[in-house]
Parts: structure tokens; sequence; C-alpha cells
């Protein structure tokens, strides 16, 4: 249910948090009270996970002004304490309180760059992240001076059920639904099947997208078409991931020019969800045996790591089939310490190997505008052996390349500014989007794509419109960090489903680019205007980025945590 634009439904759960602050009424008085909402007795906020995915530990009741917060670890594993997501109810009109989440496992991340949790309610079911003027991260002096989590919050509406996360959730629910859409409406394009089975025997499913008859010309006709491999969410915490999965998914079985070339001329492999059971429980970063599924590629277990095994079985029978040409795989992760998309990769002692494995990246910044070529990493680490970036590069041929694919869980930054726009649910499948266009100018300019059948996607004279062609006039983005964009409605039924743009930002004047960062429409993104400072390794061999500079902070005592002035949730 996490994520999914559905009414609350109160699930039973194993362990959940309650106080009580008056006697235990008595049997048929509980009883009537349990008939009408199962909080009739209870005289304080009840918190709670919202069924499954959620993630809360303890709550420690301070005062009728404060409560204290803890995460709860991950399953067999209680090093990883970052993901939160549960609900809160029966709150009283104008009641204030101050929520401290006390227990994190990561002080460097980018609450301390204005990261704030996202809240919704039943009567306001969209997510709205919370405004920074009531969240605070500081170094708490009550709680062993550790950086802490503190939301001011002031409830407007009296029976309403609020939820609160870290960001936009994706649950196991919502994905299964989702491919069984997919898989009714696009059966001759996507084929679903289930490669094996979780611990707690959940699925893993793996979608094969691909046009499976050619419709064009013998001469542009491919002899062997390329394939991508894409794993996505090894972290169940990293729920962006899943967002920029099913922005993928949702291009590749669309009616855009580009995505009918990539089905003709590449197969896509994807499996949306590797680690099923660490996402249903709510973890983190680790499976239901508390192992990190990224960790474990050059040492799995059938028995302790099923999944990490059903997906290393197919991409070796990809890679062993004659008829195959798989020419990259892609690990799809959400960061919490730096901002835009990225990409790691490996180095390699042949230079043009290298060289070759560096073009993807290459052309991914020359297509999106919130790519950050300072994040990028390509190294040899022997610390990180055990991911699939690392194993998978010597795992298979030589000629495939292997990257990790990251978004961060905040937004990004333009070129030559400090205000960070805000990533929402649609931005990052908008990132999806982009990485199949990033595909699409890879194959066009190493010629897997021919330019005869390039050719004959132009749209012929006197055509009809598509429902959504636009006539985009573009200035120099990287410095004015904006665009214009006028839509042009067409007729009801044309061909085209609205979902992409035409762009004349290239020289190319082939259609459809997909939408830009910013519309017409001056809200239609948020931004923080505070400038962040991030530091990054030159070495390529460097283990790691350094994730933020120690911005500074207010202190606890100016913070004035236990008497500040609180301010409205919603503005009514």
């Amino acid at each position: 249910m996490a994520g999914c634009m559905l009414p609350f439904q109160t699930l039973n759960f194993d362990i959940f948090f309650y106080f009580v602050n008056r006697p235990v009424l008595p049997p048929t008085e509980s009883e009537e009270s349990d008939e009408e909402d199962g909080t009739g007795n209870v005289t304080r906020m009840v918190m709670r996970p919202p069924g499954h995915s959620g993630n809360l530990g303890r709550v420690d009741y301070i005062s009728e002004f404060e409560y204290d917060l803890y995460i709860r670890s991950d399953s067999c594993n209680p090093r990883h304490r970052f993901w939160f997501n549960f609900t809160i109810d029966n709150v009283r009109l104008d009641q204030r309180v101050i929520l401290n989440i006390v227990n994190f496992s990561r002080e460097s991340t980018l609450l301390s760059a204005g990261l704030t949790p996202l809240i919704k309610s039943i009567t306001r079911p969209h997510w709205e992240r919370m405004p920074t003027t009531q969240v605070f991260y500081h170094q708490s002096p009550h709680h062993g001076n550790r950086y802490i989590l503190s939301l001011a919050l002031n409830f407007d509406v009296e029976e309403d059920v609020y939820q609160l996360a870290l960001t936009y959730p994706y649950s196991f629910s919502r994905l299964q639904f989702y491919l069984d859409l997919v898989d009714e409406h696009f059966s001759s394009i996507v084929h679903r099947e289930t490669i094996g089975n979780s611990i707690q025997n959940r699925p893993v499913d793996l979608l094969t997208i691909t046009n499976q008859a050619t419709d064009c010309d013998e001469e542009a006709k491919p002899t062997r078409k390329k394939t991508v491999f894409v794993i996505c969410r090894s972290h169940p915490g990293e729920s962006p991931a899943s967002y920029v999965c099913q922005g993928l998914i949702d291009f590749l079985v669309s009616s855009e020019p580009i995505a009918r070339a990539l089905r003709e001329f590449v197969e896509f492999k994807i499996i949306p969800m590797i680690n099923p059971d660490g996402v249903f429980n709510g973890n983190e970063r680790s499976s239901m045996v508390g192992a990190d599924l990224n960790r474990v590629w050059n040492d799995y277990s059938e028995f302790f790591h099923p999944t990490v095994k059903a997906a290393m079985d197919a991409i070796r029978h990809l890679d062993e089939q004659p008829d195959s040409n798989l020419e990259f795989i892609l690990d799809l992760h959400a960061h919490h310490s730096l901002l835009g998309t990225f990409l790691y990769g490996n180095s390699y002692d042949d230079f043009l190997r290298f060289e070759r494995h560096l073009l993807f990246g290459k052309i991914y910044s020359q297509t999106v505008e919130d790519f950050c070529m300072g994040n990028c990493m390509y190294n040899k680490d022997n610390l990180k052996a055990g991911t699939a970036r690392r194993y998978l590069s010597h795992a298979v041929k030589e000629h495939v390349n292997v990257y990790s694919f990251f978004i961060s869980m905040m937004g990004f930054q333009l070129p030559n500014s400090t205000d960070i726009h805000l990533y929402d649910e649609e931005g990052y499948q908008r990132a999806g989007r982009n990485l199949a266009r990033a595909l699409f100018e890879y194959y066009k300019i190493v010629g897997h794509i021919p330019a005869s059948y390039i050719q004959s996607l132009q749209p012929a004279p006197g055509r009809k419109k598509t429902k959504y062609e636009v006539a985009s006039t573009y200035r120099n983005f990287r410095s004015e960090g904006k665009q214009i964009v006028n839509r042009i409605d067409g007729k009801e039924g044309d061909e085209g489903d609205g979902s992409a743009f035409a762009s004349y930002r290239r020289a190319n004047r082939l259609i459809l680019e997909i939408e830009p960062c910013f519309a017409q429409n001056p809200s239609f993104r948020p931004f923080l205007r505070k400038p962040v400072t991030i530091q990054v390794k030159d070495s390529m061999d460097s283990r790691s980025t350094t994730p933020l500079s120690n911005v500074s902070r207010r202190p606890a005592a100016e913070i004035l945590i236990r008497k500040c002035h609180l301010f409205r949730v919603y503005q009514s």
C-alpha cells in the first residue's frame, strides 16, 4: 500500500506502539471502541508502520508535546537504520508535537543539506515535502550528542491519518499490481516470467521487452539484437530506483518512435525487484537473513541468496548463448548523500576497453541535464568486489559494460547554480525515460540502429500531429537553466500517448525527445535555494566519494527544540 494513492487500511501487525494515559475502560466500552476504529480508549497519538514496507521500531513518550522515535534495524542486521515509513492517527485538532528520530546509523547524509521527509494524509493523498522551517537535523545533547532529526508538527484535521516517509515508498504489492497491468495490456511486446523465489517464497519477476516480429525494411533489419539487462531494488530503502525502473518500462512499451526503435534493435531484460523480502518487511539495505544483496555476488549461496542466484543464472544463460549479444548490465540504486544522476563503472588495464566503457557515460551526460559527471567513478575497488558492478565485469564477456546507476534521494543542481531542484515521483520516472533515450543515442552513434531506419522515423509531410506535439524553443540550458515548452493538443485518437516531447535542442531533428527538467509551469518542480558543497575525490581508484562537507548546522541550544514555535503542517 505504501506509496499508492489508495485509502489507508489498518493491517494487523505483530508489533505496534501506542500510549494510554487513563485507566482501562470496562469490557463493554472497550469492545465498543474497538468496533469503531480501535483507538477509542487511547488518548495519545498512535504511531505504527503502514502495513508492509513500513519501518518504525519504538516510540518513547517524553511529554505531551514530544516523542522520541527509533527506527527498526534491518532483519538480522542491526547496522542499518536510515529508512522510515510510519503513520500517525488519533490526533487532536491543533495538536502540536515534536517527533525526534534519534537512532540514525549514518550522519553524513542529504539530511544535512536540507532533505526533508514526505507527508500525506487520507484527506490529502498526494505526497508533499515538509518545509525546512519545520525540520531540524542537529546534534542533540539530550541524545548523547548524536545527530537526530526533529519534526515540528501541528495537525489541522482531527480525524485523519497522517503518513511520514523518508522518500517516496514503492512497495512489493504496488510492483505486482503494476506488472499485472503491463502484462495484460502489452502482452505482444512484454514477456513476464518468474525466474526464482525469495526465502519467504515471493516471486522474482523477469520482464523481456522487445518486438517479436520486425516491421523494418530488409536492409535495416538487425542481424542480432543487443541485450540490455537491468537489475533494480537490491537495497529496499532505495525506493526511488523503482520509480526509475517503472519510468523505463513505461517508455519502452509506449508507441513513441524512440521506444519502437529500441524494441526493434534491442532486447531488454528487467528484474524490477531482486530483494522482495527486504522491501516487504521495510528493511533499509538487507534481505531477511541480514545480507546486503549487492555485496554477495562473488560468494552467493543458493539457500541464503536465492534471488541473486536466479539473476546470475539468467545472466549466464544470456552470456553463453551463441545468438545472444549481451552488451549492458545496469544495476539501479538511489544515493543518500549525493545529488543528481551518475554512474559507477569499472577500470580496465586494456586501454581500448576502458575508453569504450567510458563512452556511455559521456553520451548520457550530453543527453540529460541532471546528470553529474563529477560524481561518476570508474575503479577496481577490492572492498566492492562483491557488488554486481565489480563481479559481473569479469564474470561475463569482455564486451559487456556493467554499471551501477544512481539517482539522488533529494534532487539535482544545474551547473553554476546553488539551487537544489527536488525530485518527485514524476521526476524519478522521467529519469527512467531519459535512461532509455541515452541508450538510443548510444546505439545510434555506434551504428547498431541504422541511419536508414532512423530516417524512416522522420515525420512524413502532411501527416497528422501526435496528441502532444511540441514547438520547443531552447535557450542555452547550461548557462540560463531554463527552457520554454509549448504543448499543442491534437485530436483524441491520434497516434502517440503524450509521454514525450519533440525537441530541437540537438542538431539532429529526430523527433520526440523525452520531457525536459522544467516545463512552462513555474510550479512544475520545487527547489531549495540553499548552497551545498559536494567534495569528490579525484583519483579513479579511490574507494568512494566524500558525501557532503560538514555544512554549518545550528546547535541544539539555538534551535530551542523544546520551546520552539511550531508551524502548521498544511496551511488551510
